[in-house]
């Protein structure tokens, strides 16, 4: 049934998205803008190394090329991981542009490195306005700060190189998370401090999709109308291949929508992203990029995991001999 959302929702972007002729395969390198949701997870213990985002399942799955792989740091804000990839954990759109992502992927794009740019930004600057003392105060002051620096980033790449393109997904409510879900039902989150973050992001999404309207370079990954419509199909756990996915409790387990830090999307969920991400560039731009299914992302996030619990289990069965899931004997 989630295929189904999938298909809804890719033909909603279909009827907005004008189709491109049919080429085989992406030509060039793929570079990220965004936060922790693009950020490698697999350097972020406890929760996020146990799983994988949306990056590392396109590489590891369809090839796709984010630049040359390191585990030394590369420096802020790259750090560890793809070269292309310029996600910063933590990340608002503020930090974005202060820390020079929008610049240093410029820069590969203009060298042609780049050819396709996808920005996924924006949802740590509502998460820390939800967080202040006065909350429907600071997201008024928030959303347009947010948008102008979104703008601000888009224009830089665009004008980078005459052939770029760009994916820009646009934020889900922040209410839906785990971290913000619980106490809002709960009664300990105002009501009112959630309506008014819904007001803003949407106002911010209304920003991307008017960007998309008139910049045919430019295409929306409505990742906010594929999680309401989830949200409101499958409150408690959405079905993955046949398999019930908890949405209502997080757990780092595979089979649980979020992770136990109550914020991040487990491999599941980063994989069903995926799949949206190639239904979106194959429809705008002809990448000719294989669909990701159902399957392939349960079997990949079932795999990793299987894979985890052998490495954590190797010192207790083969003693200090041997070998250390990090690497170091």
């Amino acid at each position: 049934m989630t295929t189904r959302i999938i298909r809804l929702t890719a033909l909603a972007m279909a009827l907005l998205i004008p189709l491109a002729p049919t080429r085989a395969g992406w030509a060039g390198g793929i570079g990220v803008l965004g936060d922790s949701y693009s950020d490698e997870y697999q350097f972020y213990p406890p929760h996020r190394s146990t799983a994988r985002n949306w990056v590392e399942i396109l590489a590891a799955t369809r090839g796709l090329d984010f630049g040359a792989f390191s585990t030394a740091s590369r420096g802020e804000p790259r750090n560890q991981g793809f070269a292309y990839n310029w996600a910063r954990s933590g990340a608002t759109t503020e930090d974005m542009i202060a820390t020079g992502q929008h610049t240093g992927l410029a820069a590969q794009a203009a060298r042609g490195e780049v050819s396709l740019v996808v920005v996924f930004i924006g949802g740590n600057d509502f998460i820390v306005a939800m967080k202040t003392s006065d909350p429907v105060e600071a997201f008024q002051d928030v959303g347009p700060r947010a948008e102008a620096n979104l703008e601000r980033a888009i224009a830089t790449i665009l004008k980078a190189h005459p052939d770029v393109k760009v994916v820009i997904f646009t934020v889900p409510d922040i209410r839906d998370l785990p971290e913000f879900r619980v106490p809002l039902h709960a009664g300990r989150l105002p009501r009112a401090y959630a309506d008014a973050a819904t007001a803003t992001i949407r106002q911010y999404n209304a920003r991307i999709r008017a960007l998309a309207a008139r910049e045919p370079r430019v295409a929306v990954l409505d990742f906010e109308l594929f999680t309401r419509a989830s949200e409101l199909i499958y409150p408690e756990s959405v079905p993955v291949a046949g398999h019930p996915i908890v949405r209502s409790g997080p757990s780092d387990d595979p089979h649980h929508l979020f992770l136990g830090d109550v914020r991040h999307l487990g491999t599941v969920g980063q994989g069903l992203l995926s799949a949206l991400l190639i239904v979106t560039i194959d429809a705008k731009f002809a990448a000719g990029v294989p669909p990701l299914s159902e399957r392939e992302v349960l079997e990949f996030a079932e795999n990793l995991d299987r894979t985890a619990t052998k490495l954590a289990a190797w010192p207790a069965v083969g003693g200090s001999d041997s070998p250390d899931p990090g690497g170091v004997k």
